[in-house]
């Protein structure tokens, strides 16, 4: 079955983002189950459950799954060759408020189908688009960079690994209001190591500067600029619980500079 019908895009500011950077982050859970019924083989497909595909695919999500007319499971599909299938006991269940988080895996002889939370939202890059009509705030660019390293926490230290291919493109902001990273699925599949681990930092640090419109080395003007160009000029090998009190600072002083 064919589709082009996508899902809606929610409105990214139905809560405020600033609410989310404070040093308090219990609510954030860092818990993981183990890689128990998660991998299945076969084609879910064939199966007896009800897929709508999406040509061409959005957001790399190939179909979506639904169960009594609500839609359950966002699905994409991940093309490999024999010889190069990951393990897959590198595969788990993830659960973390600012994921997508995977559900299952399904592995045939030429693809891992890979099942992902539903979720609607809107990516930084289409809000990249809008510029300069639209524009994130020097707070919210804060508030986004702070629940994005949350993740990046997560993923790191829980899960073991790196993600790897951080990009506007695949973080999205929920109607919620809540950022979700997409394609952990993806990161899990791909070897990782220690060293590859600076480059997620990078990457969070480069879409800040993206987001806050900064060119090449500079910081912008003004005491808003310093902030900006302090934080975003952050060392690569820069622990991410550092760079999460930094963040909460780099708030902190933009509200204060705002209020003055």
């Amino acid at each position: 079955m064919r589709s082009t019908i996508l899902p809606p895009l929610g409105s990214p500011f139905q809560t405020p983002l600033s609410q989310e950077c404070r040093e308090d982050r219990a609510e954030t859970p860092t818990m993981c189950e183990e890689a128990t019924d998660i991998v299945k083989y076969g084609n879910p497909f064939t199966m007896d459950r009800l897929f709508v595909g999406l040509d061409p695919a959005w957001g790399g999500i190939d179909a979506i799954e639904f169960t009594e007319h609500m839609p359950v499971s966002f699905v994409s599909k991940l093309i490999t060759a024999r010889g190069e299938r990951p393990k897959m006991d590198c595969f788990k269940r993830t659960s973390h408020r600012h994921l997508v988080n995977l559900k299952e895996v399904f592995v045939t002889e030429e693809s891992l189908i890979l099942f992902y939370d539903k979720w609607e939202g809107i990516s930084l890059r289409e809000i990249q688009d809008l510029r300069p009509a639209f524009q994130l705030g020097e707070v919210e660019v804060a508030t986004v960079c702070f629940q994005m390293l949350q993740a990046l926490q997560y993923i790191h230290g829980t899960l073991g690994i790196n993600h790897g291919a951080l990009c506007e493109e695949d973080i999205y902001i929920h109607d919620s209001g809540d950022i979700k990273i997409a394609g952990i699925g993806e990161s899990m599949a791909r070897e990782s190591s220690p060293q590859e681990k600076s480059k997620d930092i990078q990457s969070i640090l480069k879409i800040a500067r993206q987001l806050l419109g900064l060119q090449g080395i500079s910081g912008g003007t003004g005491t808003m600029g310093l902030l900006a160009h302090d934080f975003t000029a952050a060392p690569s090998n820069t622990a991410i619980d550092q760079l999460l009190q930094e963040t909460v600072h780099f708030n902190a002083g933009l509200k204060n500079t705002l209020i003055g």
